[in-house]
């Protein structure tokens, strides 16, 4: 079968190697998309903190179960699914508490053990989860980055019948905001320094857009929710500036969640978390119930995955979908590989 190998920086490399051979525990998936996210972005660059060369990239994916083993139980051959890919030790206290998301020892598929930019892909069937009936492949493609924003939306605790501030429009941002409109907030503002992300936002079903760099926050806080204010904001940037944006604007004694990654230490008023009684919380990835839960707000139309896909293209062109991201940074969304 074929593989790419990400073996250097900006270099991605086709390989034939052999198709995997299961174990009992595991199904063969034929695959059928790939989804590109800001990790696969910064590896691809040689920035990622965590990821080494060489590596097969692939943690968001949808394909079909072709093989099943025989411990297997509840998927079948056809099934079309997608993969929730960490692997966790069972054993680490965050394990026990069942916050594996945040293992000791946690490996992230396509990160720190090979993923799925291959055309045959073996794996646990306890990381599968399996997309119901009418969904296509492209959209079961983007589950692994919309369960981010439902988990986010949890860690924050409860957003029933509040006002929702979300930081940045991108494909995490997005979801974020999709997913507290789902959980029941009250209201939701979405702001951007991108006309066009903002856009995209709103064909989402988020009403309330703001280009804060051509609008203040305070403004904009202002004409999304009156005089109520904002009850919780989620940064999805991940500078500082947002931060500090967050803690001037936040209501003291409410939360800050901390969703985008960052690529430098920021500089923020801690001053004003101490003196306000903030709390900031970070979120990284999801559980299992949020991953499946995710699949379901999907299913019921309630999270729309459908326009953030920006562009499709075909497995040899893999390459080439990286150059087109770094060319159209402000228009490249969720960029997907047809395999």
């Amino acid at each position: 079968m074929k593989q790419a190998i990400l073996t250097h920086p900006k270099t991605i490399e086709f390989s034939e190697i052999e198709k995997p051979i299961m174990k009992a525990n595991e199904i063969l998936m034929k695959v059928k998309k790939i989804g590109i996210c800001g990790s696969d972005i910064h590896a691809y660059y040689g920035e990622h903190p965590f990821m080494s060369f060489p590596i097969r990239l692939g943690h968001e994916m949808a394909g079909e179960v072709i093989e099943v083993g025989s411990e297997v139980k509840d998927i079948e051959i056809g099934d079309l699914v997608t993969v929730m890919p960490q692997e966790f030790c069972h054993e680490c206290e965050p394990c026990k508490d069942g916050r594996y998301n945040i293992c000791n020892t946690l490996e992230v598929i396509g990160c720190q053990t090979p993923g799925a930019a291959c055309e045959y892909f073996n794996v646990d069937s306890a990381l599968i989860k399996k997309i119901p009936k009418g969904m296509t492949d492209e959209i079961a493609a983007t589950v692994e980055p919309a369960a981010v924003g439902v988990h986010a939306v949890r860690r924050s605790g409860n957003v029933k019948n509040m006002n929702v501030v979300v930081m940045g429009a991108g494909t995490i941002g997005n979801v974020t905001a999709q997913a507290a409109i789902a959980e029941g907030a009250k209201s939701v503002l979405i702001t951007d320094l991108s006309d066009y992300r903002l856009e995209v936002a709103k064909s989402c079903g988020i009403t309330h857009v703001a280009n804060t760099g051509k609008v203040s926050m305070k403004d904009a806080i202002e004409q999304a929710f009156g005089e109520e204010g904002a009850d919780i904001f989620f940064e999805c940037v991940g500078v500082g500036e947002t931060v500090n944006q967050a803690i001037e604007f936040s209501k003291k004694g409410h939360d800050i969640v901390i969703v985008g990654v960052f690529g430098s230490t920021p500089s923020i008023n801690l001053a004003w978390v101490q003196d306000r009684e903030f709390r900031i919380i970070g979120s990284l990835m999801y559980v299992d119930k949020d991953f499946q839960d995710t699949i379901d707000y999907m299913a019921a139309g309630k999270i729309n995955m459908k326009p953030l896909i920006s562009k499709t293209f075909k497995f040899d062109d893999y390459a080439k979908a990286f150059q087109y991201i770094e060319q159209n940074k402000d228009t490249s969304l969720k960029i997907l590989i047809e395999m």
